[in-house]
């Protein structure tokens, strides 16, 4: 989820069928990540992929590819961030999956979009220190079982680091 951050001055938000883009919760090197609410009022992340961000296509394609074969992969694993959509929007030149929104960091999933923080393992961290011992070995064995169900699907996870780790109704993945 990247640290929060604001969307860049000089990109328009670009529009999301059926969803309603709240505010950039985090941005990272690939792109932003929005809390959005979907037509029936759940609350969803957005990811947004703007092809500006690349010097040349290849690094763009990847990451596009690369989200179409995790797509159906990713709700069949209760330790993988579920992709709930895929979009293009060739106006703003990016395209953008829609995913399940991580925990509130304080709330859960009782979000209120004013204060919404991710929990994340690193907001964890920081918040509580370090992490007990069960604790930490549950959550390790929650996401080697998801990592090791990703690579028997011919797929690897190259940015696993604790602010990519992110809680969904207490669970990590």
């Amino acid at each position: 989820w990247g640290k929060m951050a604001e969307p860049s001055n000089t990109t328009p938000v670009p529009s999301i069928s059926d969803h309603t883009l709240l505010r950039c919760v985090g941005k990272g090197s690939y792109g932003e990540v929005w809390l959005a609410r979907n037509v029936i009022g759940a609350y969803r992340a957005i990811k947004i992929i703007y092809r500006k961000t690349f010097s040349d296509d290849r690094p763009f394609d990847r990451e596009f590819e690369g989200i179409q074969k995790f797509e159906p992969i990713s709700r069949t694993h209760p330790g993988l961030v579920a992709i709930l959509h895929i979009g293009i929007n060739q106006n703003a030149g990016c395209f953008y999956y829609v995913m399940e929104v991580a925990d509130d960091l304080e709330s859960g999933q009782a979000i209120n979009s004013e204060t919404y923080v991710a929990r994340t393992l690193s907001s964890e961290i920081t918040r509580r220190g370090r992490i007990p011992f069960d604790e930490s070995l549950q959550i390790g064995l929650s996401l080697t079982s998801a990592l090791g169900h990703l690579h028997q699907h011919g797929l690897i996870h190259r940015d696993i680091k604790p602010s990519n780790i992110i809680f969904v109704n207490g669970s990590a993945k």
